[in-house]
């Protein structure tokens, strides 16, 4: 870890900023996506992505397991970069995502989620677990 001297030779460690998304492959093919706070500008958007497209130069099917129960407020226009990105995905990339889980805490995020794929239809089957109000449901969407 780099460290920056303060006054009277103190040490104190820099950190790196958070990234919204964060990718654990430990387990591949099961891959966990941790998504929280909020998208802060175009390059925390596009680290989530590049991202995804990483997990593409395995090739090897995989899953993705997405935890938004952090995720804070997200603007409508990353709803609209998403439905390209599913468009580059279904064009650009062999069909190796076998499907998703997306375990959702919050009403905004299931709504941007909607729209997405009203927009455009997803990849691969989508399985959506809403916790609202202490109560789970399941909403799928497939391709």
């Amino acid at each position: 870890m780099q460290t920056i001297p303060l006054k009277n030779d103190v040490l104190t460690p820099l950190t790196k900023p958070k990234n919204w998304a964060t990718y654990d492959t430990n387990s591949f093919p099961e891959v966990r996506v941790k998504l929280s706070g909020k998208i802060e500008n175009w390059d925390d958007f596009r680290h989530f992505l590049n991202g995804w497209r990483d997990l593409y130069k395995h090739q090897k099917r995989f899953t993705l397991h997405f935890d938004t129960s952090e995720v804070g407020s997200v603007s409508m226009k990353y709803a609209f970069e998403m439905r390209n990105f599913i468009r580059e995905l279904k064009s650009s990339y062999p069909r190796l995502l076998d499907s998703s889980y997306i375990t959702v805490e919050s009403r905004w995020v299931r709504f941007l989620l909607r729209f997405i794929f009203f927009l455009e239809k997803p990849v691969a089957p989508v399985i959506v677990s809403n916790l609202y109000n202490n109560t789970v449901t399941t909403t799928y969407y497939n391709p």
